[in-house]
């Protein structure tokens, strides 16, 4: 008996013509990217968090006197050490080969059990999935997305309050023998395969390369702010309520302000070379970057710098000239760089680590029928969403609003948790030709605050046969 058609629309614009406007839908809202230094700047939400290498001898003690309140590791005795902070697992993973796919089940429920007992906060799955030399197999979205539905969903099931990260793709063009795919393209492919559903926050790699964190992104630059053609494609597809972790990102320092003329004595530097910058200059991106992401991207998390310590590994682990190392912001002797000084100076804003509760309509919220059939009838749907930090949660009370003149309404479900979808229901007996105004209102508890917010549908009764059908 729902028919949301054309007439609809025309007669609530004219109605509303009369009555002084359009409908307001409530969406999530997403601020400008790039906002003015007048302007309001977003409820904080930064991370501020850094890597960490294992199997050094670095002073623990940096990440605190840093200010970081968030740190990357990649092995259990590393996630042991740093109960001030919170903790992001990098958890790499294999394509099993064997078709095996109980024991990668069962193996990834036993590691999330660890981890939780290790203190872990959140876990990212796997790296850069996008380039051939983190998925061996060749990059390929499709089996990267079955891989993050299985991992997420045995996570759940056992430890339903880690964050799941999808793996932080890296920023890149796809060459030709097809070893690295253009982030944007695989991200879509993974979008259409389902991935928004398996996952908490979107993983992103946003790297300055040698350009300044404010320079502006298009489909053919690699810089800091491509980050936003990525948020770009997840509005697309309707992921706007999940927040993007940036979970690695730098500058490299030139090794020659230490003496050092890599381009000639290591030829695997050459394909890093383009992107050195000086210290000064790379301390100074890397604060500019934290305070541009702080400043414009509400909607971005925990942002990781790369990296503390890579530069204190052994020559045996990594040459000299190896670019990571020159990623570090201390140097081989463990003493602080430019960038050590500059992030430890940078003002930072605590994040507010709580739920939101938004609420999006999911479609037109809008129902014609006819006068000469009434029912109860569909109305719409919309989604009560968590729009603030992952992990956390609400339950809401859907009521609809009491009207002595409208249709009888009725939602499902009654209590919703975040993320839920509630369906709206009208009883149209009884109601004369002309158009009905629902309201329907949602209430929460979130940290002892009350919070209110009401979405509205319309319900219109036609004197036309046409509209029972």
């Amino acid at each position: 008996m729902k028919q949301k058609i054309t007439l609809v629309l025309t007669v609530l614009l004219t109605l509303l013509s009369v009555m002084g406007g359009m409908p307001r839908r409530v969406f999530a809202t997403e601020p400008p990217y790039v906002q003015s230094i007048a302007a309001m700047i977003p409820r904080p939400h930064l991370g501020y968090g850094i890597h960490v290498a294992p199997h050094t001898s670095v002073d623990l003690g940096w990440v605190e006197r840093l200010g970081m309140d968030w740190v990357k590791v990649y092995t259990d005795t590393e996630a042991g050490y740093y109960r001030n902070q919170k903790v992001l697992y990098r958890y790499d993973l294999i394509w099993p080969g064997d078709g095996n796919w109980d024991g990668l089940k069962s193996g990834v429920r036993a590691r999330a059990l660890k981890l939780v007992d290790l203190g872990v906060e959140a876990v990212e799955v796997h790296n850069e999935p996008n380039l051939q030399m983190e998925w061996p197999r060749g990059p390929n979205a499709w089996e990267y997305t079955q891989l993050l539905r299985i991992v997420y969903t045995e996570i759940k099931a056992v430890a339903p309050h880690l964050i799941v990260v999808s793996g932080g793709l890296a920023p890149t063009i796809t060459t030709p023998s097809r070893d690295a795919i253009t982030d944007v393209d695989f991200a879509r492919e993974m979008f259409e395969n389902g991935a928004g559903n398996y996952f908490d926050a979107f993983g992103y790699h946003p790297y300055g390369y040698n350009a300044p964190p404010e320079d502006a992104p298009n489909a053919r630059t690699l810089n800091f702010r491509r980050t936003e053609l990525m948020r770009e494609l997840m509005l697309e597809y309707d992921l706007g309520s999940k927040p993007m972790w940036l979970t690695e990102f730098g500058w490299l320092r030139d090794p020659a302000e230490e003496g050092l003329n890599c381009l000639a004595s290591d030829l695997s530097f050459a394909g890093f070379s383009w992107m050195k910058v000086s210290g000064q200059t790379q301390a100074d991106y890397i604060a500019r970057a934290f305070d541009f992401a702080d400043k414009n991207w509400a909607w971005a998390g925990p942002m990781f710098l790369w990296n503390l310590n890579w530069s204190m590994l052994g020559p045996g682990v990594l040459s000299q000239c190896n670019h990571m190392r020159w990623f570090s912001i201390l140097r081989s002797d463990g003493q602080p760089t430019l960038a050590l000084y500059s992030v430890a100076a940078m003002p930072r804003r605590p994040v507010r680590e709580i739920a939101e509760m938004t609420l999006v309509a999911l479609d037109d919220m809008a129902v014609e029928i006819g006068y000469s059939c009434p029912a109860i009838i569909e109305v719409g749907q919309f989604q009560v969403r968590n729009t603030g930090y992952p992990g956390t949660g609400f339950d809401a009370k859907i009521e609809p609003a009491l009207s002595l003149s409208g249709p009888e309404v009725t939602v499902s479900p009654a209590l919703a948790t975040s993320d839920d979808v509630v369906t709206v229901y009208a009883d149209t007996t009884g109601l004369t030709p002309g158009m009905y105004v629902i309201f329907i209102n949602v209430e929460t508890d979130i940290g002892g605050a009350i919070v209110s917010q009401n979405i509205r549908g319309y319900v219109v009764v036609s004197e036309t046969f046409a509209a029972c059908q």
